[in-house]
This record gives C-alpha cells, sequence and structure tokens, in this order.
C-alpha cells in the first residue's frame, strides 16, 4: 500500500498500521531495503506456481466404467464363442464377430481412460509439488517483507519523530507515543503525497495552513 493508502483521510479512530506507513512513507521517497532485489526475484518464481491441483474423481470414474464395460463385454464374447463352437450357425458367427468388434473397441476406450487417469496422477504430483514450493516461497516473501519493512521503517523512523514534536496539537515526541491524527500528519510532512488528502480534525485553521505544514493538497472537514 502506498504512503496516500496509510492517510488519505486523517481523522480521530482512524485506524493506521504504523510499520507499514513508515515503510511507505519511506518508499515515497525513494528508499530501498536491502532485500529488495530478492523480493522481486521471489515474487517473479511465485507468479510460475499457478498450475491447479487436477480432480481425479472424473479420470477414476471413467477408468471404472470402461472396466465394468470390458468385463461385461468380455463375457459376451466368452459366451458367443461357446455357442458358435457348439452349433456353427451363420447368425451366431456374425454377432460373435460384431462383439469382437465392439470388445477391441471397448479395451481400447479402457486404454485410453487408464492412461488419463496416469496423466492426471502426474499432473496431481506436480501440482502437490508445487503447492509445497508456493508455500515455502510465500513463507520467505513474508521475512523479506517483514525486513524491508524495518530496514524502511529504521531509515526514516527520525524524521518522523521529529516531525510528530512539531506537529499542531501533538502531546508526543516519538512516532509510537503519538495519536493516530498526529502520526499520520507526520508522515505525511515527512513523506510525499501527490493527491489531495482529506483532514476530518481541527489542528490546522484553516486549509492553506495545513497545506503549507504539510506540503500537500488537502481538503479541510
Amino acid at each position: 500500500m502506498t504512503l496516500y493508502g496509510h492517510v488519505s483521510v486523517v481523522a480521530p479512530g482512524m485506524p493506521l498500521d504504523r510499520q507499514q506507513a513508515l515503510a511507505a512513507a519511506a518508499r515515497s521517497l525513494g528508499g530501498s531495503a536491502s532485500v529488495d532485489a530478492e523480493l522481486r526475484t521471489a515474487r517473479a518464481e511465485l507468479t510460475t506456481l499457478d498450475e491447479p491441483v487436477p480432480g481425479l474423481a472424473d479420470a477414476r470414474r471413467r477408468v471404472a466404467e470402461t472396466e465394468a464395460v470390458l468385463e461385461e463385454k468380455r463375457e459376451r464374447v466368452a459366451t458367443l464363442r461357446g455357442r458358435l463352437q457348439e452349433s456353427g450357425e451363420p447368425g451366431v458367427a456374425e454377432t460373435y464377430r460384431e462383439e469382437i468388434r465392439r470388445l477391441s473397441e471397448v479395451e481400447t476406450a479402457h486404454v485410453a481412460a487408464t492412461e488419463a487417469l496416469e496423466d492426471a496422477r502426474g499432473r496431481a504430483r506436480r501440482a502437490w509439488d508445487a503447492r509445497e514450493r508456493r508455500l515455502r516461497i510465500e513463507d520467505r516473501i513474508d521475512a523479506l517483507e517483514r525486513r524491508a519493512r524495518e530496514e524502511l521503517a529504521a531509515a526514516i523512523r527520525p524524521d518522523v519523530d521529529e516531525a510528530v514534536a512539531t506537529t499542531p496539537g501533538s502531546e508526543a515526541s516519538s512516532y509510537e507515543a503519538a495519536d493516530p491524527v498526529t502520526a499520520a500528519l507526520a508522515l505525511v510532512r515527512v513523506g510525499r503525497v501527490r493527491p489531495p488528502i482529506v483532514l476530518a480534525c481541527r489542528r490546522f485553521p484553516d486549509a492553506p495552513t495545513a497545506e503549507t505544514w504539510l506540503g500537500c493538497p488537502v481538503h479541510r472537514l
């Protein structure tokens, strides 16, 4: 989130993630962290691991269905073979040949279904491996982001502490001890905010005074 995202509306009781807002203020001034390159690499790597885990239910059902039909056709062919050997009737021979053809088709379908299931299992294994890898990368990204925030916050904290002490209406001498409105105003003064912010607090007598002190355009409520 940009600094503006943290301080777009400054009002009593406003939420403020202090560590993230400090880091955002440092970023707004072009600040960087020692882990930025590693963080970009990890995020790029994460985008290559979007393969979903395929479901196996349909493939398993298809194998079961073709196997059931295959057994039925085999029994039918065996029965017709016996009848043909006993009678030698032309009609039985024709039916036997037709069932042999259908059996061949079912066998082909069953082989295809079995191969499709094995392929799905392979993709599932690869997807699960990718998922485990994703979790490891996400953990690394979280750690790198924490380190980046810590570095950026540490770099800008002295300036923000100084701004807190001079913020109109402030009774605090440090960023951590300041109320959210004071902390947000100090961040705006030290950082760089381009869009107008909304001031719903009575810290300045008028908008021009607020803009001069904050260094950005304001809408005063």
